[in-house]
């Protein structure tokens, strides 16, 4: 059986090296855009601390592709590769839906809603930021982070993005909404559990850390 490895396949006709650049650049761009365009929103937003956080997270995304080293062990397969990229995806959809009327049109609610949104996405921006030489969307071992968040919390990029996701359900309710939630709840799940497995065999004193902690906070 063929193993689904593009980068693998690229790299036959391109320098592993120049395939890294290749990426970052492409990464770069895509995020740079979406930054650009969120800045030109401010005027958009109901509650200013979502938006300056937000903005923050898309500069942070932009820094850690340019700063990110190559990995020491780069990512194969279809769960490696094609479930983390559709777990980065899947909030987007979140935001099809048009909002409560009873969330949107208390003002009380709409506030409170939007700070839960902001301290989650101020931990996912703390988490990216600690992680930024080491970042990628995809399962693969860079460098292993222990400071930070990480020093309470084994996936705080990945927490922090559930309990975002999880107020925009409460502010765009839908069964549709819920159903993609859990969705990504479990995708989330199981990157968390990949990206373990890859740590602890290329950084074996990983296998300390998984021993004193539990999946998210630790002990």
């Amino acid at each position: 059986m063929i193993r689904f490895d593009p980068i693998g396949w690229f790299e036959r006709i391109i320098p592993s090296e120049w395939m890294h650049r290749i990426i970052r650049l492409s990464a770069f761009v895509i995020i740079l855009y979406f930054l650009i365009i969120r800045i030109g929103q401010y005027h958009n937003y109901f509650f200013k601390p979502l938006w300056l956080v937000e903005t923050l997270l898309f500069t942070v995304l932009v820094i850690a592709f340019i700063v990110r080293s190559n990995p020491v062990d780069r990512s194969q397969g279809i769960r490696e590769i094609i479930i983390p990229l559709i777990g980065s995806f899947l909030p987007f959809c979140l935001l099809k839906t048009h909002p409560s009327t009873l969330i949107a049109g208390d003002a009380g609610l709409l506030t409170a809603v939007f700070l839960w949104m902001t301290l989650a996405t101020s931990l996912t921006t703390w988490g990216m930021w600690t992680l930024r030489h080491s970042f990628s969307i995809t399962v693969e071992a860079r460098g292993l982070v222990t400071r930070g968040p990480y020093r309470w919390v084994r996936h705080p990029v990945y927490l922090g993005e559930i309990l975002a996701a999880t107020s925009v359900v409460v502010w765009r309710w839908s069964w549709i909404n819920l159903a993609i939630l859990l969705l990504f709840v479990i995708i989330q799940l199981l990157r968390s559990r990949l990206e373990e497995s890859k740590l602890e065999k290329v950084f074996p004193v990983y296998r300390d850390i998984l021993s004193k902690s539990r999946w998210f906070w630790k002990i």
